[in-house]
C-alpha cells in the first residue's frame, strides 16, 4: 500500500468518526411523559383560575343599585370598575394612589388620579360616598398638624367653611377663583345651597355642573 492510499484511508476513518459523534450529539433524549396525577392537577389549577376570572369579571360588571354607594378608601379595584367609565387599568390607579398619598379627604381629591379629570369625577361623584376618617393617634410632641377639613357629607366640600386652599382643589378652579368665592361668602353671607355657586363671578354653566357633585351648603 501507498503513503497515498494510507493517507486516503485516514481520512476516510476521520469523517466516519466525525459524523458518529456528531450524530451521538445530536440525538436528544425522548420528552418525559406526564403522570395522569399531573395532568389532572395542571387541569385542575387552570380549571380553578378560569372559574376565579369568570367570578371576578360577573362582580365587576354587576350594575349599581340605585341607592348603592361605594367607599374609594376600601373599595377593592374590582368594585371600583362598577363605576361608569371606570375600567380595570383606572381601578388599579385608584388603590395605588390611597396606598401611596393616604386615603381621599374629599371626593375632589379623586381628580388626582391619573385620569380621572373632571367631567369623569362629575359622573362618578353620585356613586361614591366617603365614611367618615376614623380619629388619628396622638400625635407626637412638636409635631405639626394638618389643618382641619371643613365638615362633609359624604366626602363633599362644605362650602360655608371651606377655606379657599381646600376650594383649589375642586376641578376648574384656581388660586382666583377660590378668592371669589370666599370673597361672595363674606359679602353675602353663607350659602343656602351649592347651586348658588352660580352668582360667583367665573363660574359658569359647566363649571358648576363639574363642581356641584363635590360640594354641599351646611345650613
Amino acid at each position: 500500500m501507498t503513503t497515498q492510499e494510507r493517507t486516503g484511508l485516514g481520512v476516510v476513518a476521520l469523517l466516519l468518526a466525525f459524523g458518529v459523534g456528531a450524530k451521538t450529539l445530536r440525538h436528544e433524549p425522548p420528552p418525559a411523559e406526564w403522570s395522569a396525577a399531573e395532568a389532572a392537577g395542571t387541569t385542575g389549577t387552570l380549571l380553578a383560575r378560569s372559574g376565579e376570572a369568570a367570578e371576578r369579571a360577573e362582580r365587576a360588571s354587576r350594575p349599581l343599585g340605585e341607592a348603592e354607594r361605594i367607599d374609594p378608601n376600601t373599595a377593592t379595584a374590582t368594585e371600583l370598575e362598577r363605576l361608569p367609565r371606570v375600567g380595570p387599568g383606572l381601578a388599579a390607579k385608584i388603590v395605588a394612589r390611597r396606598q401611596s398619598a393616604g386615603p381621599f379627604r374629599t371626593l375632589a381629591d379623586l381628580d388626582s388620579v391619573p385620569g380621572v379629570g373632571p367631567a369623569l369625577l362629575a359622573e362618578v361623584a353620585p356613586h361614591l360616598s366617603l365614611a367618615p376618617a376614623p380619629p388619628s393617634s396622638r400625635a407626637p410632641a412638636g409635631a405639626r398638624r394638618p389643618a382641619a377639613m371643613p365638615a362633609a357629607s359624604s366626602g363633599t366640600l362644605d362650602l360655608n367653611t371651606a377655606t379657599a386652599a381646600q376650594l383649589e382643589a375642586l376641578p376648574g378652579i384656581g388660586p382666583a377663583l377660590a378668592q371669589r368665592i370666599v370673597a361672595w361668602r363674606a359679602e353675602h353671607g353663607r350659602f343656602r345651597a351649592a347651586a348658588e355657586l352660580d352668582g360667583v363671578p367665573g363660574i359658569g354653566k359647566k363649571s358648576l355642573e363639574r363642581i356641584l357633585p363635590l360640594v354641599h351648603a351646611s345650613p
